[in-house]
């Protein structure tokens, strides 16, 4: 067992693997805290922003789509990512407009979240969305979204009978109404 009270690891080198339109890859030699080298492969993200909306009756936004790496349709509460130095509460009254078509009176902050801290760096954002108006969806070109709406006990039950996979509603979910 090491005995160590710093348990930080420094990046000494990085090499880019592959840079797309939403993640770049990278592999980085490191010092450990014991002093070896070792390599670490990232997955560097802007990061994104995840919106709880609550509509005036009590129900919840969450919207149903295409997931195409793991090929099935999953429904989850509405997301996305940041551009480049977008600040994320301007992000989340955007994306909830373009996803759901509603806009609200207020949205606040509720933490964030890390999706996946052992290779990736996304960072998500999570907000809830309160005093919903209705409007038209505005989805980007390539993302086909379909808003649905639930109470908090059919929201509650579908988690219950593991019916919702999406690991950012379920926290979120847990920040909000699994409470």
């Amino acid at each position: 067992m090491h005995n160590l009270t710093d348990l930080t690891e420094k990046q000494i080198s990085r090499r880019s693997i592959h840079k797309g339109s939403v993640v770049e890859t990278v592999v980085d030699e490191i010092i450990l805290p014991n002093g070896k080298s070792a390599k670490r492969e990232v997955i560097l993200h802007a990061g994104g922003i995840v919106i709880v909306p609550i509509t005036k009756e009590g129900h919840f936004v969450l919207v149903e789509q295409y997931r195409y790496p793991i090929e099935t349709l999953l429904l989850e509460f509405p997301a996305g990512r940041l551009n480049p130095g977008e600040d994320p509460l301007k992000a989340a009254y955007r994306e909830l407009a373009e996803e759901t078509g509603y806009r609200a009176a207020s949205i606040e902050p509720l933490g964030f979240i890390y999706t996946a801290p052992g290779f990736c760096s996304e960072k998500l954002y999570m907000y809830v969305a309160k005093g919903l108006e209705e409007g038209e969806q505005n989805p980007d070109e390539d993302e086909f979204v379909k808003p649905v709406l639930m109470s908090k006990e059919e929201l509650a039950q579908k988690i219950k009978n593991f019916e919702i996979h999406d690991a950012k509603t379920l926290a979120a979910w847990s920040l909000v109404g699994g409470q």
